[in-house]
């Protein structure tokens, strides 16, 4: 039985004002700042080779991280999200998911494979909206299967460990083109699922991918500060410069999210963050495994004379609510920031301490079985 905040994302369509929320215009503003010819999307690969445009599809997802992008996104949820979740508190993808569907893509390997968003890290929590940037006809669009056919194929799959060939044949016996335009979203939740087929139309279809996180829901991998954040959380975008600042980084396998974390990943976490904000790090540490009160960053906070920690992620503080406050008011008594790479997320007092146990607390990875485990 579905839940009521399910029911308008159970394959619905949504027609919202193409006036206010343009989204085709502001992806191509984003694209001709590197290739100023490009006036629409529809024969992008009459220009461009496959890899020249998966370097423009980066290029566009990047700019999600932009504040004007934010704001938009933002307006728009709230316009057309909030009046259909039961007035739940909700987080917002971060950075969007742009796609483009050249003619003929199986040829290049660039078609989507059927899939389902649990099978990708999405929780069951998430709901998405899909908005196409041109026409969405046919073999073009997306491929979508009704809730009760998902859910047996999915079933299907785990239960008797099915083969790409076989899970795609059966999806495609129930999967149905998703035709809209440009001011059309198509709603859908995280079991449903979706693919495209090779696209015969003879022109590109562009679209992005936009989800929200309901409060109390599951996030599977995709964890809240990170992948969702606050409307109105729009720290990424600030031109920061702190290279006049001195920085530690610390790396934790000792809470849940960490321990399974490779020392290479943190790093390449941290570093990516230290990169676009300018820090300099003057050494770096860990904290020790199995000490899940973290005693290490502990003794940092209290004893090292740096203005700033930058660790991979707020997950990486103690799982226990008690302890990671603190922890987080230890840093502040000492006036040592504390950034957290993964979320582009700084705590350097009350406020910014609220948000990191908001998003810590926002919702759960899971809390029901699957349906291959009911």
């Amino acid at each position: 039985m579905l839940k009521s905040h399910q029911i308008h994302w159970n394959n619905k369509t949504l027609n919202y004002d193409l006036g206010r929320y343009d989204f085709t215009k502001w992806a191509l503003k984003v694209v001709q700042e590197i290739h100023p010819s490009v006036n629409c999307f529809e024969t992008i690969h009459k220009k461009f080779t496959p890899d020249e445009i998966l370097k423009i599809q980066y290029y566009v997802q990047s700019a999600f991280l932009r504040k004007d992008w934010m704001e938009l996104i933002d307006s728009f949820a709230k316009e057309y999200a909030e009046p259909i979740i039961d007035n739940l508190p909700y987080l917002i993808q971060r950075q969007a998911t742009m796609r483009v569907v050249i003619p003929n893509q199986a040829k290049e390997n660039r078609k989507l494979i059927f899939h389902q968003g649990i099978f990708v890290g999405n929780g069951r929590g998430c709901r998405t909206f899909w908005n196409p940037l041109t026409e969405a006809r046919d073999t073009n669009t997306m491929w979508i299967l009704d809730l009760e056919d998902s859910r047996r194929i999915t079933r299907q799959t785990i239960l008797e460990k099915w083969s790409m060939k076989k899970f795609e044949e059966e999806s495609l016996k129930h999967a149905w083109p998703v035709n809209l335009s440009p001011g059309q979203s198509h709603l859908f939740f995280q079991e449903h699922i979706h693919g495209n087929v090779n696209n015969n139309e003879g022109y590109t279809r562009a679209s992005i991918d936009v989800r929200i996180l309901l409060k109390g829901e599951e996030y599977g991998r995709r964890s809240p500060g990170g992948f969702f954040r606050i409307p109105g959380d729009y720290y990424t975008s600030q031109p920061i410069d702190l290279s006049d600042k001195k920085f530690i980084s610390f790396v934790s396998w000792a809470s849940e999210y960490g321990k399974n974390l490779s020392y290479p990943m943190q790093r390449s976490t941290i570093s990516r963050y230290c990169d676009m904000y300018k820090i300099k790090l003057s050494y770096e540490d860990g904290e020790f495994d199995n000490n899940d009160w973290h005693m290490m960053l502990e003794w940092y906070l209290q004893t090292c004379d740096a203005d700033g920690i930058v660790l991979p992620s707020i997950h990486s503080l103690p799982d226990e609510y008690h302890r990671r406050n603190e922890l987080l008011n230890l840093a502040l008594q000492q006036k040592i920031e504390l950034h957290f790479a993964d979320e582009f997320l700084v705590m350097r007092n009350d406020h910014d301490m609220e948000k990191i146990n908001t998003y810590l607390t926002f919702a759960v990875r899971k809390k029901d079985p699957y349906v291959w485990e009911e």
